[in-house]
C-alpha cells in the first residue's frame, strides 16, 4: 500500500514536470509566432497563412461578421504593404538614376578639366 502512494506521487511529479516543459515550450513557441508576425522581413504569405492558421487553431469562425471584418482588415494592410513596397522600389529607381546620372555629369566634368586644363 505504501508503494502505491510512492507510486502514484512519482506520476504526479513526472506529470508536474512535464506540464512545466510543456508550458515553456507553448511560450518559446507563441513567442516564435508573434516574431514572425511582426517582423517586417517575414513574406506577406508567411505572415497571412500563418494569421489565418491561429484563426483556425482558435477556432475562430472567418464567416462571422467578426471573422471578415479581421480578414478584410488583414487583406487591407496587405494591399497597403504591397503598394508601399512598390512606390519604395521606384523611388529606390530614382535615386540609382540620380546618382548614376550625377555620376555621369562628375565624370564628364574631369574628363574636361584634364583636357582643357583647369578653369
Amino acid at each position: 500500500m505504501i508503494e502505491t502512494t510512492n507510486s502514484n506521487s512519482k506520476e504526479h511529479l513526472t506529470h508536474g514536470v512535464c506540464q512545466e516543459r510543456v508550458q515553456r515550450l507553448a511560450n518559446l513557441a507563441l513567442d516564435v509566432v508573434e516574431s514572425l508576425l511582426t517582423t517586417d522581413e517575414t513574406p506577406i504569405n508567411v505572415r497571412l497563412n500563418a494569421a489565418f492558421r491561429i484563426f483556425e487553431l482558435c477556432g475562430t469562425n472567418t464567416t462571422d461578421a467578426m471573422g471578415k471584418a479581421i480578414i478584410q482588415g488583414i487583406e487591407n494592410n496587405a494591399r497597403e504593404i504591397e503598394k508601399n513596397a512598390h512606390e519604395l522600389s521606384y523611388l529606390e529607381a530614382l535615386l540609382k538614376d540620380n546618382n548614376s546620372s550625377s555620376n555621369k555629369s562628375d565624370n564628364l566634368n574631369e574628363i574636361k578639366t584634364s583636357v582643357d586644363g583647369p578653369i
